[in-house]
């Protein structure tokens, strides 16, 4: 076995993120394919570039803006453990992120006007270093109550 192999074999986190967060990255992928199509269209009238370009490039923007956010979503996934917590993410790189409660500085909830509009929050970690962490797509009491462990486990300050 090569290396790699361990990678492979780490388990997973069991927590999820709620299934409306895969509303909210259609909508925001969607909107930039939307961009893409316009400025594809642009792009034929005023640079008079073949129309065959402007359609491919559009139709890979409306193929990533469908397919990227399922992948994403079924590889979100977090959990917090004795030590530390575990994220796990990507849609075409798989990411997975250990972040020791010792390490841990404070601890925020966001919401965005995205997040707003599906009445979701974030719950953003941070360490010494910057930001170390992100978990979108929560409920805001799930939120709420993980910004609040995570705080009191890790002995670090909420915001």
């Amino acid at each position: 076995m090569g290396t790699g192999d361990s990678f492979l074999r780490v388990k997973l986190p069991s927590r999820r993120l709620d299934r409306r967060v895969l509303l909210l990255w259609w909508t925001v992928a969607g909107a930039l394919a939307l961009v893409a199509l316009v400025a594809s269209a642009v792009w034929i009238v005023v640079a008079e570039i073949p129309s065959g370009l402007a359609v491919a490039i559009a139709t890979i923007a409306i193929l990533l803006a469908v397919s990227l956010p399922p992948l994403r979503f079924r590889r979100w996934r977090y959990e917090i453990r004795q030590r530390d917590i575990l994220l796990s993410r990507g849609a075409l790189f798989f990411v997975l992120t250990l972040i020791p409660f010792d390490r841990i500085q404070f601890v925020e909830t966001r919401q965005g006007p995205v997040d707003r509009l599906f009445r979701l929050n974030q719950v953003v970690v941070f360490t010494a270093a910057g930001r170390a962490g992100r978990i979108p797509g929560l409920v805001p009491s799930e939120a709420e109550s993980l910004r609040e462990e995570l705080s009191r486990v890790a002995g670090a300050q909420s915001v």
